[in-house]
């Protein structure tokens, strides 16, 4: 059986973090949004999953096993910088949506979006009431438009 994770927790130990560093994007920790036929759906932690490792390692994203009867929905992080890591295309080029959770260093407050495919084009979009800043929209586009070319490209 996983063990589930409240948004709430997940979000507290994110506060408890702090705001990005000046040092570039570290990622604090990862898990699997899993679904189960007749069951609500679960935010799964797991310290072996590291997204970042694993994308700029070149090979095709993989989230790992998920236990018997559930299935992967999505893949969540929580990171220092809610701009996606160059490499983080991979996960949604696997399949899988990538949610973002980061600590704002002047609000204090999450941040929250989400990497995924929308009408055959690679896109983020904000969750929640915070949205995205002039300076993060010329970095996610930065993002985007390097990730594009690499997008269609087969992951070994």
């Amino acid at each position: 059986m996983p063990h589930s994770v409240s948004i709430s927790v997940f979000l507290a130990v994110l506060a408890a973090c702090g705001p990005a560093s000046a040092q570039g994007l570290t990622e604090i920790g990862c898990g699997r949004n899993l679904e189960k036929a007749g069951a609500a759906p679960q935010m799964v932690m797991d310290p072996s999953l590291h997204v970042m490792d694993q994308t700029r390692a070149g090979t095709k994203f993989d989230p790992g096993q998920a236990p018997p009867g559930f299935t992967v929905k999505s893949i969540f992080c929580a990171r220092s910088d809610i701009v996606p890591a160059p490499s983080d295309y991979r996960v949604v080029q696997a399949g899988y949506p990538l949610m973002l959770f980061a600590r704002d260093k002047d609000t204090k407050r999450t941040r929250i979006a989400v990497l995924e495919m929308n009408n055959g084009q690679l896109r983020l979009r904000s969750v929640g009431d915070e949205g995205f800043t002039p300076e993060m929209t010329g970095r996610i586009q930065q993002f985007l438009d390097a990730s594009l070319p690499q997008f269609g490209k087969v992951a070994q």
